[in-house]
C-alpha cells in the first residue's frame, strides 16, 4: 500500500521531479494543501513575488490542480531548500506576574506583552516589591 504524499513530497513535486497532476493518486491530490504549499513557498525570497501573486487566486478562484500546474510551470527544475521560519518564542510569565503588571499599568493583556518586551528584568523586580513581595515570591513569578 503507498503512502499519501506529504508536503514535502508535494514540494519536491512541483519543483524538480515536475510530476503531472494526472500522475497522482486521488490520496495524494487530496494532501495538497494550497495553503502550506503557499507558505513554505514565500519561505523562499526569490519566490516570495510568484506566491504573492498566485495567492490571489487561491480562495476558490482555481483548482487544487490549477494552482499545483502554475506552480509546476514556473518554478525553475531544481532542488530546493523550502525551511520554515519559526516565529520568535515569547517569554513565559507566570500568571501572578501578568496580573500584577496589569494592574499596576491599568491595560490589557494585550497591551502589556509590548510592555514586557520593553521592560528589563529589574524593572519588574522593583514593580513587584513595590506590591510588597518577598524576594523568594518574586524569584518564583520570574
Amino acid at each position: 500500500m503507498k503512502k499519501q504524499a506529504t508536503l514535502f513530497d508535494h514540494l519536491n513535486n512541483i519543483s524538480y521531479s515536475k510530476k503531472d497532476w494526472n500522475t497522482l493518486s486521488e490520496m495524494d491530490k487530496k494532501s495538497f494543501s494550497v495553503y502550506m504549499v503557499n507558505r513554505f513557498l514565500s519561505m523562499n525570497m526569490d519566490y516570495i513575488d510568484i506566491v504573492n501573486e498566485i495567492q490571489q487566486y487561491t480562495n476558490g478562484q482555481l483548482k487544487n490542480k490549477e494552482i499545483y500546474n502554475i506552480y509546476k510551470n514556473i518554478l525553475p527544475k531544481k532542488k530546493g531548500f523550502f525551511g520554515y521560519i519559526k516565529g520568535s518564542k515569547k517569554a513565559k510569565y507566570s500568571p501572578d506576574l501578568l496580573e500584577r503588571l496589569k494592574i499596576y499599568f491599568e491595560v490589557s493583556y494585550r497591551e502589556l506583552e509590548d510592555y514586557l518586551s520593553i521592560l528589563s528584568k529589574d524593572d519588574i523586580i522593583a514593580i513587584l516589591q513595590k506590591f510588597g513581595h518577598s524576594d523568594k515570591e518574586i524569584k518564583k513569578m520570574i
